[in-house]
């Protein structure tokens, strides 16, 4: 059942990456990014009442809600950004890096441990990653591609990383993924209100948001049920979906430096996965 989840779930995130070209490019980057975020929340609502009670206020809970919150809004303006001047497969490539953050945030903030092999197979596998995509954004330079990617996967991994201390906390699946994707939500609204969208642009959101959402609940689900190595090794290959995907909808030959990168990317979590 953790395999089907987990595949579920890359399915999910890749069709969602993909749905975020079309959304980057036709509406206003930063004012569809708060109602996303709602919509991620709305459709997780119904399994409110099959979850455990919220403990919102207590001890360091609230804290890792806004930490968690503050990564993902970060995160989603920097992939936004990003997928208006490329594609979504090379957005993917920076997301799948974050299994290897986990890894190296893990003896800080998670109390296991991690050996020097690791730490330098991880730094090796992401300059691997990402530097052929250095110049894979238009008007943007070859540094400050690198240093966007690595920031996706850095803050996408300490997010990951607020979810599994809320579960040690007693949190909730629901109660963690609906608090964050609010306080992010409410928070891009008030910085950029959503005006001028029109109910096509809505409809839009509302196809992305389903996808993310399933996304996020089979992973979570996927990694409580079952290995996280497994789970860990079939997201790793979302890059590879997206590139699917590209390829079926626009009908040409993927850039080899992403194919590279992709292929790069699901071997190195696959064994960092497996000595871990």
């Amino acid at each position: 059942m953790s395999l089907i989840l987990a595949i579920a779930a890359a399915l999910s995130f890749a069709i969602g990456t993909f749905l975020t070209k079309g959304v980057a490019l036709k509406i206003s980057i930063y004012r569809a990014i708060g109602p996303l975020f709602i919509l991620n929340a709305l459709f997780v609502f119904p399994l409110i009442p099959f979850g455990p009670h919220w403990i919102i206020w207590s001890g360091p809970i609230p804290y890792l809600h806004i930490l968690g919150a503050l990564g993902s809004g970060i995160v989603a303006g920097i992939i936004f950004t990003m997928v208006s001047r490329s594609t979504a497969s090379v957005v993917s490539v920076g997301q799948a890096i974050t299994p290897a953050v986990v890894l190296l945030a893990g003896p800080i903030a998670l109390g296991t441990s991690i050996v020097p092999v690791q730490v330098l197979a991880i730094v090796v596998l992401v300059f691997a990653t990402l530097f052929p995509l250095r110049k894979s954004l238009v008007g943007v330079g070859s540094f400050t591609t690198i240093f966007l990617m690595i920031t996706i996967g850095v803050l996408s991994g300490l997010v990951t990383v607020a979810v599994v201390l809320l579960n040690k906390e007693g949190v909730g699946t629901t109660e963690t993924f609906i608090v964050r994707q609010l306080l992010a939500g409410f928070t891009f609204m008030a910085i950029f209100p959503p005006i001028g969208l029109h109910w096509r642009d809505f409809m839009q959101l509302v196809r992305r948001s389903f996808f993310m959402s399933v996304g996020w609940l089979a992973s979570i689900y996927a990694i409580r049920q079952g290995s996280p190595v497994v789970v860990q090794s079939v997201m790793a290959t979302i890059p590879l979906w997206v590139i699917l995907i590209e390829v079926i909808a626009y009908k040409k030959r993927p850039s080899r430096p992403v194919v590279f990168s992709a292929i790069a990317i699901a071997i190195g979590i696959y064994v960092l996965a497996l000595t871990s």
